[in-house]
């Protein structure tokens, strides 16, 4: 009866450390600029749109898309944009050579697929299904949107410009 219960105390434990490394994990992205820990919701609300794209350096529609977005970057005053790489920590060369490649000018957080299908359950109540995918929150920070798959920018912009009030939307 002993052994039972030191492997039951051991599984429920082991349950604990797993559960608990799992919710810390959902915000445990990093800044590519600083290398330091970061979180997504630093970067929303504040009277400002929030563009987020998830991508992956392999990811040819991330590829395909991603000179679209650096066009459409600051082309609205009220509208900034936030890339997360799931290219994970083992990744940072490739994400850096990804943003170099495309002139990326906004910021970008480090994640890997794991951490963000987390975040995304806990904060889009969706799971991530894979990259390229769109998330879009309103100046106030409220989730607005949230799309796998390639958003033209074009429908961005009609969104945001249709749900702003004309003095926020003018261009930079």
């Amino acid at each position: 009866m002993k052994p039972n219960f030191i492997a039951n105390k051991l599984l429920i434990l082991s349950f604990l450390l797993l559960s608990t490394l799992a919710s810390q994990s959902a915000f445990a992205f990093t800044n590519l600029e600083t290398g330091k820990p970061d979180k997504i919701t630093n970067y929303i609300g504040n009277n400002k749109w929030t563009v987020l794209e998830i991508w992956a350096s392999d990811c040819p529609a991330c590829r395909m898309h991603m000179p679209e977005m650096v066009e459409f970057d600051g082309k609205l005053k009220n509208t900034r944009l936030l890339s997360v790489s799931v290219d994970g920590l083992d990744g940072i060369e490739d994400t850096e050579d990804f943003i170099a490649e495309f002139d990326m000018k906004f910021p970008t957080i480090m994640s890997n697929p794991v951490e963000m299908n987390i975040w995304m359950q806990q904060s889009v109540g969706e799971s991530f299904v894979g990259t390229p995918t769109f998330i879009l929150f309103d100046p106030e920070g409220k989730l607005v949107a949230a799309q796998p798959g390639i958003v033209s920018t074009a429908s961005l912009e009609k969104f945001i410009t249709g749900n702003s009030k004309p003095e926020a939307i003018a261009e930079k």
